[in-house]
């Protein structure tokens, strides 16, 4: 073997997800690390679009936008398979012409009375057209037929896949599945091998959902003559009940993680990691694409599903949230975000501000919309409630002409200040920081009082503080 020749092949029939994205990434990775020894390597994209009622090209832009946005980029343009319709009809037509196909004229009320009957009876039957193959008439009729492959009935299928390893069924368990509808258009099991075959690809890399689909394919590579590629089914992603990833779960597409503000890298880490494990990792398993390309063995991958959390991706994410050098992501997403766009305008610095106190927590940019709200109020108001009628106004007052003297407006030293007026005035820090945060952001809860003050800037922080002291006042 002088390459390495892997696809991914979505369909456009909904939004590119964490599952798919995984997939893609696996091919890419296999083939940038085989491009070092073997160059002519490939990684192709094959938009499977032959579900034409369901098919959309706003799934096919999602999925190359996803693409594109992760850097999984693919060798040569996408290749469309409804543009392959005829090269697929030669081949239904060549296996016809060679005995290894035959036409059947069951209506699909025949084939659902044989399915109920088979069913009644508790047969276990998959081959419900059994004498269309055998009937020279119906061999020789010209219009109104399906094609079907010819199934052994004897022997057994057999091939080994590289995580699942060696699995194997008996002939007579595959049915004997239609590659030409009557309409002439091909089937997705027709349709996937021949692309596949014209592409030069000799390694799939696909979901194990696929796995019973390959003894029905295998069947037209031996009845063709074709080469059978090697196989690598990775289990499939659930969610923490266990069950497979879906939209209960919140799988959702992968540009609306990108619309939320999760870096590449955390996908692409949290990604990885599922069912695999380097031998050498950085603490707290972050790893970036370039030493996963390096790392990555796909003979170690997991035959187990492996569960996908939001808590592990935004752990991932808080870290390269953090990180300096992805700093420049920020105003980047911002630019694209209408609502935190119009913070930046207002108040650069401000906005900077605040990210760099509450990034430590931050689970994604989308978060800042609500954080930076509080902030950015002209007229706030606080929200008085039962607890506020227990604070110490005179304690506040004194705590604001306090801070009207603070010439050095900078958080370390706003913390000192703050310690020093506690430390003199001999109370707990409780007791004046649970009743600052409500006055100055409406929440018990949150940054330091220091941090605050610094965002929000001196001439605020007293704006705020003498606002709530009138209106209690009142």
């Amino acid at each position: 073997m002088n390459s390495i020749i892997t696809r991914f092949a979505p369909s456009p029939t909904g939004n590119l997800h964490l599952g798919g994205i995984r997939t893609a990434l696996l091919n890419y990775i296999i083939v940038q690390q085989a491009k070092k020894e073997l160059p002519n390597s490939k990684f192709y994209l094959r938009i499977e679009d032959t579900d034409k009622e369901r098919s959309k090209e706003e799934y096919t832009k999602d999925i190359l936008a996803g693409l594109d946005w992760l850097n999984i980029n693919y060798d040569s343009d996408p290749q469309i398979q409804t543009s392959n319709i005829k090269r697929h009809q030669q081949i239904a037509k060549k296996l016809l012409e060679n005995k290894k196909a035959f036409k059947c004229i069951c209506s699909n009320e025949i084939l659902d009375k044989k399915r109920e009957l088979n069913k009644k009876n508790k047969i276990n039957n998959k081959r419900l057209c059994e004498t269309c193959e055998k009937d020279d008439k119906v061999q020789s009729t010209q219009n109104n037929y399906t094609l079907r492959i010819k199934v052994p009935t004897e022997g057994v299928n057999k091939f080994n896949d590289t995580i699942q390893g060696e699995i194997s069924v008996n002939n007579k368990e595959i049915d004997n599945f239609i590659i030409l509808r009557k309409d002439g258009t091909p089937t997705y099991m027709l349709s996937v091998v021949v692309d596949d075959f014209d592409m030069g690809v000799n390694l799939i890399i696909r979901g194990d959902d696929h796995l019973n689909n390959i003894f029905r394919q295998n069947l037209i590579y031996k009845a063709m003559e074709w080469e059978i590629p090697k196989y690598a089914h990775i289990p499939l992603i659930h969610g923490n009940d266990g069950k497979k990833l879906s939209k209960r779960h919140g799988a959702i597409s992968i540009n609306d993680f990108r619309n939320n503000g999760y870096l590449k890298e955390s996908i692409i880490n949290n990604l990885i990691l599922l069912g695999w494990s380097p031998n050498k990792i950085e603490k707290d398993e972050f790893i970036k694409i370039d030493e996963i390309i390096k790392s990555f063995d796909i003979n170690k991958l997991s035959k187990s599903s492996s569960i996908f959390s939001y808590e592990k991706l935004n752990f991932f994410n808080n870290h390269y949230i953090k990180s300096k050098d992805n700093s420049k992501y920020l105003m980047k997403y911002c630019e694209n975000n209408k609502n935190l766009n119009i913070f930046i305008k207002n108040d650069k610095d401000k906005f900077i501000k605040i990210f760099e106190v509450y990034k430590k927590n931050l689970n994604f940019y989308k978060e800042l919309e609500n954080i930076a709200e509080i902030y950015f109020f002209d007229n706030f108001e606080i929200n008085f409630n039962n607890e506020s009628n227990n604070y110490d106004d005179e304690l506040i007052g004194e705590f604001s002409y306090f801070i009207d003297k603070i010439k050095n407006w900078h958080i370390d030293n706003l913390k000192k200040e703050i310690d020093n007026f506690i430390l003199v005035k001999k109370i707990k820090f409780s007791f004046l920081g649970i009743p600052l945060r409500n006055i100055l952001i409406n929440s018990s809860k949150g940054p330091g009082i220091d941090e605050i003050l610094y965002i929000l800037g001196k001439k605020t922080s007293i704006e705020r503080i003498k606002n709530y002291i009138s209106k209690k006042q009142l």
